[in-house]
């Protein structure tokens, strides 16, 4: 007598959800693992199916079959602020789109944080790294090639590395020639991250870049360090430029966060925005939007850069180039809180 092999509980149930779905099983098969190649409308009828019956297909199987995990690593600074979750929610929504799960970790922007946690998810198997700037610990760089484990640098322009991001150097200089084009002159800077954070320091350089076009310097002792990059810190880094710079008419800040609360600072000590004082931001976050005033700041594509990461890495994944070096645009936004020096 011959035996029959019966059909695994898998298959059955995939051709459970094909029959509901009234398509063909390679039609479940191909909604689970390449999910862009079916029109939106067959799409969601079998995701709709799949949900009715319970199915989830085998997650294991297939990663063996595809000698992938269909997991993609992220590390990113800090979540305390929605600068980075925005990147991560563009990221997460484009690698689920393709059918990849997102394994996150925050750093603290510690370096060995990052690279222990680099570490961490390539041995769960992660089939790419997405990290955050430009800066990292000498050995991880050169981990992820030796290992031939792809990875895009997010929030940092780079021509060296594959990246998708912007120049800050470039982003903060129309910001300096608006409150120049003001009258301005007595400025100070507000930075939270300055010795760990390449994006800061390219956006001090791009400060100084701006007073040199104008013939003129910023010296680097009217940089104020925050220690931290929220409201409170704000509040603290305005009341030492106050002790240090009294006659400041405008006050740059590495992000809008600090902008805030150095306006709240403001505001306890009777000073008027913008009469008294300028003040700007960075990253035009939606507390910039409601504050009142509301806050002049430069707009950068968080979400947009997210999604664009996940595109780049998922292409080479799939065995294409992708995109090397992605450069975004930035924005100017002139609101209330910026205005002309006041007459003496």
């Amino acid at each position: 007598m011959v035996a029959t092999r019966s059909k695994s509980p898998s298959v059955s149930r995939l051709a459970e959800v094909a029959r509901l779905a009234e398509v063909s099983p390679a039609t479940v098969s191909r909604a689970f693992n390449t999910p862009d190649l079916l029109n939106e409308a067959t799409l969601k009828r079998v995701n709709a199916a799949a949900a009715e019956l319970n199915y989830i297909p085998d997650g294991l199987a297939r990663s063996l079959r595809r000698n992938r995990s269909m997991v993609i690593g992220a590390v990113v600074p800090a979540l305390r602020h929605a600068y980075f979750a925005s990147t991560v929610d563009g990221l997460q929504s484009e690698i689920a789109r393709r059918g990849y799960t997102l394994l996150l970790a925050t750093s603290d922007f510690d370096e060995k944080t990052e690279l222990a946690a680099v570490r961490s998810m390539i041995r769960q198997g992660v089939d790419g790294i997405v990290l955050v700037g430009k800066q990292h610990d000498p050995a991880l760089l050169p981990l992820l090639d030796d290992l031939g484990k792809p990875f895009i640098v997010t929030w940092s322009y780079d021509t060296e590395i594959a990246s998708v991001g912007f120049d800050h150097r470039k982003a903060i200089q129309p910001v300096v020639n608006h409150l120049l084009d003001l009258g301005h002159r007595d400025i100070v800077a507000i930075m939270a991250f300055l010795n760990v954070s390449d994006r800061e320091r390219d956006r001090l350089a791009g400060i100084e870049d701006a007073f040199a076009g104008r013939g003129a310097e910023f010296p680097r002792d009217r940089v104020i360090y925050a220690g931290g990059s929220g409201l409170q810190d704000g509040r603290n880094a305005f009341r030492a430029a106050q002790a240090c710079f009294p006659k400041a008419t405008a006050v740059i800040c590495a992000n809008d966060l600090l902008a805030a609360g150095a306006m709240m600072e403001c505001a306890a000590r009777g000073l008027s925005v913008p009469r008294d004082v300028s003040v700007v931001g960075y990253g035009d976050l939606d507390i910039a939007a409601a504050m009142n005033p509301a806050i002049t700041t430069v707009r950068t594509p968080a979400e947009e850069m997210g999604r664009m990461a996940a595109t780049s890495l998922l292409a080479k994944l799939a065995g294409g180039d992708g995109v090397e070096h992605i450069e975004l645009a930035t924005e100017l936004i002139v609101r209330g809180s910026t205005g002309p020096v006041a007459a003496t």
